[in-house]
């Protein structure tokens, strides 16, 4: 039989390897690359063409239905979900017969995934798992949960966001959210009394964040204006927000006109 070309993608450094280690067991998979965010599974499922797609569903960025939105049917692989939720998502892969595990997942589980996608290669039925990928975008759409909230686990009205962090899933409810914060690849959420790391680019979090409460001050901050406690000159004619816990972050040159607006 010939190989079955397959991709990993998740943003999850060991769950990549966990999942490589599973499929170095089988003669009949052949793991051409990975990806760590949506963007770069995109790019390498159109230039790889892999049979077989292990896919997270969480990911910053680009979520894992977001990836299926950007490529083509003729182009979609099929697909073995990655997902850590035990809510709605569950229930829709479940709904729509797609092929899923659950973190942490079992040996037994992955087995039995990995089996059924090898059997609808190699009986050449893509029609039937096609449809099911079909029929889950259309459940989520139909509920009316855009691919990104799937993926962020964000509700209507920008009322919470959930964010991966320490290897964990933080619940975070956006009015608790006091400033986010540039720092390399990644934002530093500053929630009372600590701060998150998190993969995330600021425009992502910008999109993320509801525009009526959140306010970008300058191209590496972002601030949740119910905790600001006034605007104060600081370094001569610069300006900076100053947050009700004395934080003071300074308002970027190209950012002082958004503030202005303000009064």
């Amino acid at each position: 039989m010939q190989s079955i070309t397959t991709l990993v993608v998740d943003d999850e450094k060991p769950s990549r390897q966990a999942i490589r280690h599973l499929l170095s067991k089988d003669r009949d998979v052949q793991v051409v690359g990975e990806a760590m965010d949506g963007e770069t599974a995109v790019e390498m499922i159109r230039d790889l063409h892999p049979k077989l797609v292990f896919l997270d569903v969480e990911m910053p960025m680009l979520s894992g239905m977001e990836v299926l939105n950007r490529v083509t049917e003729s182009e979609r692989p099929e697909v073995i979900f990655i997902t850590a939720y035990e809510n709605y998502a569950r229930g829709a892969f479940d709904l729509c017969a797609v092929d899923y595990v659950m973190k942490p997942f079992s040996d037994a589980r992955f087995a039995t995934a990995l089996e059924r996608a090898k059997r609808r290669i190699v009986d050449r039925s893509l029609t039937g798992p096609e449809e099911a990928v079909r029929a889950l975008l259309s459940y989520f759409q139909e509920a009316g949960i855009s691919s990104r909230e799937t993926a962020a686990g964000q509700s209507q009205g920008y009322s919470r966001l959930i964010v991966k962090a320490d290897g964990q899933l933080h619940f975070l409810n956006q009015r608790e959210i006091r400033w986010v914060q540039a720092q390399g690849d990644y934002v530093k959420i500053h929630v009372k009394g600590h701060g998150l790391l998190v993969r995330m680019t600021m425009g992502k979090a910008a999109q993320l964040l509801d525009p009526a409460v959140f306010l970008r001050i300058r191209k590496s901050a972002i601030v949740n204006l119910a905790y600001v406690r006034r605007v104060k000159q600081i370094h001569g004619s610069n300006r900076g927000m100053e947050l009700d816990d004395g934080t003071v972050i300074p308002i970027g040159a190209s950012y002082r006109d958004v503030v202005g607006e303000l009064r």
